[in-house]
């Protein structure tokens, strides 16, 4: 008898979608200031760009989790 190898399922991959949300404000801004931090970084960290650094970073966070707190 030949060796015969089943071919392997053909799933289609599982999408995560479950959302982690920051559990208290507190971490919600530690999350903010580190994004915020390289931001800044790209930019050299010029004064300048803090506020809109700080700012992007706020929505892209936000758009990660979700608002919260």
């Amino acid at each position: 008898m030949a060796n015969q190898r089943k071919a392997p399922s053909k799933r289609p991959a599982r999408k995560i979608t479950r959302q982690v949300t920051p559990t208290t404000s507190e971490v919600r801004h530690k999350l903010i200031s580190e994004a915020a931090y390289y931001l800044s970084e790209q930019h050299g960290f010029e004064e300048k760009y803090q506020l809109h650094d700080w700012l992007e970073a706020e929505a892209k966070i936000d758009r990660i989790y979700g608002k919260s707190a």
